[in-house]
């Protein structure tokens, strides 16, 4: 039997590893960076050696749109995972909804630059469940009484889709989409770094990196931003300081620090002292200073406000629904009889809700936008928001009858891209 590999190629990262493992086997970049007036491209975590790069990806707007880039990229993982493609059944994600072009360029790049013994291509939404366990149905009087329906809300890089499903198809009629993920709150940070700080426009990944140490989801939004206001002039204990890497040519040095999980500290448990060695740097910032004269940045009210903008886009002047509205409008588009379902088992994952009181404020803010009489739960997996997709892969491509879903490199030249 042929050794199955899953990859979750996502837009941000791509996670790559083996079926009926936990994690994982790495987590890279999905991109290559290009430092100004130099020849040579780096590749995926290679970029973590550099202090500014140009960054180019093959997504775009959640799309697989440069399926070259996309095989270099490729490449380089698979010799991470040493792996002979030849040999090898893979199992990959796709954007949900992908159109049918590039659904054939995704085929090809598989079957005909790889040429895997076997594959099958998958979206998201249908392998985030197997990450879950099943939960009965409300107010069940049976334990066989399982809840056929969930609604998966993933929340990517560049865009964040709300399907509702029952036993595993897609409701169309309810599906939903935010073009709004975590590319553009970096956007947003790097905006505001530049102008108080430091410019990290040629740095996206640190920019990335700073925004989970230090960023947070408000539950009460107007309390805590007038409590950063009345901090200003007190011990500033609610401000966040980031430690910034050193310059390395290590890129297992350069790595530790990306890949290291963290998730900002709670606001009601932070320190009011700041570290000795952070004493006397406030007041040091210069508009226009460079990442090498200086260790450290300063996050205050950017803690919040940045992630605020998945819940209220209209705050960054973008004239749509915010992620609780969304995933009501898609509940609502749904056969009423499906509706209280769905709302009792809401499937969560994405990088971009990996942030402190994410779930608690969805749950908040379902609870007071749909019916009272409905049981609202909005679930968490036991694993990385991030890493959810390739954990239900994982579980799902392990099982018994698997490869009866897959095909073969032989059945994909007899029958072409059809």
């Amino acid at each position: 039997m042929s050794k199955i590999v899953v990859v979750d190629n996502g837009s941000f990262s791509i996670k790559a590893g083996f079926a009926g493992e936990p994690l994982p086997r790495v987590c890279l970049p999905n991109c290559i960076g290009k430092v100004r007036r130099r020849e040579r491209i780096y590749t995926c975590d290679q970029i973590y050696t550099l202090n500014e790069y140009f960054s180019h990806h093959p997504f775009s707007e959640g799309l697989l749109i440069d399926t070259a880039l996309q095989s270099d990229i490729w490449k380089y993982t698979f010799n991470k995972l040493n792996i002979n493609p030849l040999e090898c059944t893979i199992l990959v994600t796709e954007p949900f909804l992908n159109p049918t072009p590039l659904q054939h360029s995704l085929s090809e790049l598989i079957f005909e630059d790889f040429q895997f013994e076997s594959a099958i291509i998958s979206t998201c939404p249908q392998l985030i469940p197997f990450a879950f366990t099943p939960i009965q149905i409300p107010n069940a009087t049976s334990e066989q009484d399982i809840n056929p329906c969930y609604l998966v809300l993933d929340c990517g890089y560049q865009c964040c889709n709300s399907v509702p499903m029952y036993q595993g198809t897609p409701i169309e009629s309810g599906c939903r989409r935010l073009d709004i993920g975590g590319y553009y709150l970096d956007l947003l940070l790097k905006n505001f770094l530049a102008y108080r700080q430091i410019d990290l426009s040629q740095n996206a990944f640190l920019v990335s990196k700073i925004k989970e140490i230090a960023c947070y989801v408000s539950t009460d939004f107007e309390k805590d931003l007038l409590q950063f206001s009345s901090d200003k002039h007190g011990d500033r204990s609610l401000d966040h300081w980031v430690k910034l890497p050193e310059p390395s040519s290590s890129l297992s040095k350069s790595s530790q620090f990306y890949n290291e999980e963290c998730i900002a500290p709670d606001p009601n448990e932070f320190i009011s002292e700041l570290p000795e060695e952070l004493v006397g740097i406030q007041g040091m910032y210069n508009k226009g200073m460079k990442m090498s004269q200086t260790q450290f940045v300063k996050l205050s009210t950017e803690r919040i406000t940045i992630p605020e903008i998945l819940f209220r886009p209209s705050d960054a002047g973008f004239n749509m629904e915010g992620i609780s509205e969304m995933v009501v409008t898609s509940i609502k588009s749904c056969p009423i009889h499906l509706q209280p379902l769905l709302a009792s088992n809401i499937l969560v994952s994405g990088g971009s809700s990996k942030f402190r009181n994410f779930h608690t404020r969805l749950q908040m803010d379902l609870t007071q936008m749909l019916p009272s009489g409905w049981e609202v739960n909005v679930r968490k997996a036991d694993v990385n928001p991030q890493y959810v997709a390739w954990s239900g892969a994982s579980i799902w491509s392990s099982s018994p009858g698997f490869m009866g879903y897959t095909t073969s490199r032989r059945q994909y030249h007899e029958a072409g891209k059809n």
